[in-house]
């Protein structure tokens, strides 16, 4: 969790089995939006994918703009897997709060 003055404002999970490790629900507040928060976390990720000795570090974007995203951190497009999104089409997270 990333925090601006105190609050929290951008998040990542990171999932390891082994070597392999998986950047998921990446989300920052609307309020904190535009601010390259996400890429302090991704780069953060990185160096401790990179720390930890892994060998493959994966995202799985859900659309093209979060591609782009990503491709901005250095990750490379290798292929498609066909699957939805767990939260698509659900309630974020300001409609359950």
């Amino acid at each position: 969790m990333l925090r601006v003055d105190g609050k929290a404002a951008s998040s990542l999970c990171l999932l390891r089995l082994g070597e392999i490790v998986r950047i998921e629900n990446v989300a920052t507040l609307p309020g904190y939006r535009g601010r390259g928060l996400v890429g302090y976390l991704l780069r953060h990720a990185q160096e401790l994918f990179v720390r930890s000795g892994g060998s493959e570090l994966w995202v799985c974007p859900i659309n093209e703009r979060v591609e782009r995203v990503y491709s901005r951190y250095g990750f490379v497009t290798v292929g498609q897997i066909p699957f939805l999104h767990a939260f698509r089409g659900g309630k974020g997270v300001l409609e359950i709060r």
